[in-house]
C-alpha cells in the first residue's frame, strides 16, 4: 500500500476514535433520545472489534469480524426500533430483524454464507434508514430535519452502507484485487465519520 493509502487507512482509524469522543462529550444534550445509548454502544462496537483484530486477532480475523457482523446488526436495529415510533413500521423492524439474525445463525451450518453476511447486513441496514426517512418524511419534524441529530446519523449511515455493499460483495467473492481496493472503504470510514461528527456537534437538544 502506498504512503498515501496508508495514511488513509490510519486517518479513518482515528476518526473513529474522535467521533466516539465528541458522542460522549456531548451526550448531555442528546440523553433524552431514546435511541442515543444503542448509538454510542454501536461506536463502542467498532473500537472494541478493531483492538481486538489490531492486537488479538492479528491474522485470520475474517470469523472475528463475522461476529461483529452480528453485533453490528443488533445494535444498529436497536437503534432505529427507539426512532420509529409508528407500529405497523416497528414490526416490520422486528421482522427484518429476525429475518437477519435467521440468516446470520444459519451461515453457521451453510457456511457460503459466511461470504455475503456483512453485504446482506449493509442491505437489511438500509432498509432500516429508509424505513425511518419514510416516516421522517410524514412528520413535522421534516420543517426542521437539517437540526434533527437523527436525520444525519442516517444519512451518514445510509452512504456508508449502501456504497460498501458491493465493495464487500465484490471483496469477499475474490474479484478484486483486496491491496488495492481497500482505501475505498477507508475513504467511506471517513466520510461516514465527518457526517456523523457535523450531526453530534451541530444539531440542537432534542424536545422531549
Amino acid at each position: 500500500m502506498s504512503d498515501d493509502g496508508l495514511f488513509v487507512k490510519d486517518f479513518s482509524i482515528y476518526i473513529q476514535y474522535i467521533s466516539l469522543i465528541i458522542s460522549f462529550i456531548v451526550y448531555k444534550k442528546y440523553k433524552h433520545y431514546n435511541f442515543y445509548k444503542f448509538f454510542i454502544i454501536y461506536l463502542l462496537n467498532i473500537i472494541v472489534f478493531n483492538l481486538l483484530a489490531t492486537f488479538i486477532f492479528i491474522k485470520n480475523n475474517f470469523e472475528l469480524f463475522n461476529v461483529y457482523t452480528f453485533f453490528e446488526f443488533n445494535f444498529f436495529a436497536l437503534i432505529y426500533y427507539h426512532l420509529v415510533e409508528d407500529k405497523n413500521k416497528l414490526k416490520l423492524i422486528k421482522i427484518l430483524a429476525l429475518i437477519f439474525n435467521g440468516i446470520y445463525f444459519i451461515s453457521f451450518y451453510f457456511t457460503f454464507l459466511k461470504m455475503y453476511t456483512v453485504s446482506i447486513e449493509g442491505v437489511f441496514n438500509s432498509a432500516l434508514i429508509i424505513i425511518y426517512f419514510v416516516e421522517l418524511l410524514n412528520s413535522k419534524k421534516i420543517l426542521n430535519y437539517k437540526k434533527i441529530l437523527p436525520f444525519w446519523i442516517s444519512v451518514s449511515f445510509l452512504l456508508f452502507y449502501l456504497t460498501s455493499v458491493p465493495f464487500f460483495t465484490l471483496l469477499y467473492s475474490n474479484l478484486f484485487d483486496s491491496r488495492v481496493m481497500f482505501p475505498i472503504i477507508y475513504y467511506l470510514i471517513i466520510v461516514f465519520h465527518l457526517c456523523l461528527i457535523y450531526g453530534l456537534v451541530a444539531c440542537k437538544k432534542m424536545k422531549v
